[in-house]
């Protein structure tokens, strides 16, 4: 629990869903086995009355919901329904939508999601592994092909930001592109994904983080502990976070749930205590920081 309503959160990555309306691919039956295992749990509808009642007692003041994988050919289609339940719930949340960055829509896409004064970004996600089930993005090099950077420059002059979801491989790619576009906030999801826990690959994960740190318009969210690696437990995943928030420093990391998600692979409360025990070596104004402040601040609350 949190010690006072005072150091209240910003949950900074979290999904609803209404399977029984809208077509979310990723959560079909039939869909491959991926990173995530065995969806049926949260094969189902997540909407704000079961959010509130998980985080009620964080407590958690404001959130970002980041897309979903709704269907890919309608991304705004998701953002109009997230832009009727802020309404009809009174949600203090701000949208990160989704659009191809190579796709010769991009432009239309980007005024769809604009006329919603509460998005602030995009992401699409760009994991490539050569095992095919922990892979998303089509090509390893998405980042380097042209078309692909055509759009993402789009982004600063629109004023959005870019979630980025990558494995550790790809960072060196994602550091040229931060140094690149260093008027765009680039937003690291899941503390980088270290999927492999070996020791070598952990070496390889911590070297590429503090590299993609030395970008100072990255910033990464603790969140997705049990993302490839489904028993996590505070033991093994606080001492990496506090490496994380070590490389990027206080003023660029923040908390995020990835409900339903991690449900998956946790209780709710998990989560917040391994958060929480994260940032325990940290200063009361840091811990603030990130707990809510460079939030508020990136996703311009």
């Amino acid at each position: 629990m949190m010690p006072d309503s005072g150091r209240y959160l910003v949950d900074a990555h979290h999904h609803f869903q209404d399977i029984e309306t809208y077509d979310y691919p990723w959560l079909k039956p039939d869909r491959p086995q991926a990173l995530e295992g065995d969806l049926s749990a949260i094969r189902r509808n997540f909407l704000p009355d079961e959010y509130r009642e998980i985080v009620s007692g964080w407590p958690v003041r404001k959130s970002v919901h980041v897309q979903n994988g709704w269907r890919a050919d309608d991304p705004v289609g998701e953002t109009r329904w997230l832009s009727s339940l802020i309404e009809a719930h009174d949600l203090p949340m701000v949208i990160v939508g989704y659009a191809d960055l190579a796709a010769p829509t991009l432009a239309e896409t980007l005024r769809g999601h604009l006329a919603y004064p509460q998005v602030r970004g995009i992401r699409q996600i760009l994991n490539w592994h050569e095992d095919l089930s922990l892979r998303v993005a089509a090509t390893a090099d998405v980042m380097e092909m042209p078309d692909w950077r055509r759009g993402f420059a789009n982004l600063a002059d629109h004023g959005l930001s870019f979630d980025l979801q990558i494995y550790w491989p790809q960072m060196e790619m994602a550091l040229e592109l931060a140094q690149d576009f260093p008027g765009t906030q680039i937003i690291l999801d899941h503390f980088g994904m270290p999927i492999d826990r070996s020791t070598a690959a952990l070496r390889h994960w911590m070297t590429a983080i503090y590299q993609l740190a030395s970008a100072e318009n990255v910033s990464v969210k603790l969140s997705g502990f049990g993302l490839g690696h489904p028993h996590w437990s505070r033991s093994d995943t606080v001492p990496l976070l506090q490496s994380v928030i070590r490389a990027f420093g206080a003023e660029r990391v923040m908390f995020g749930s990835n409900l339903p998600v991690d449900l998956l692979f946790s209780k709710a409360q998990r989560i917040v205590e391994a958060f929480e025990a994260a940032i325990r070596f940290l200063s009361e104004e840091d811990k603030s920081k990130v707990r809510h402040g460079n939030a508020e601040r990136v996703y311009r609350f």
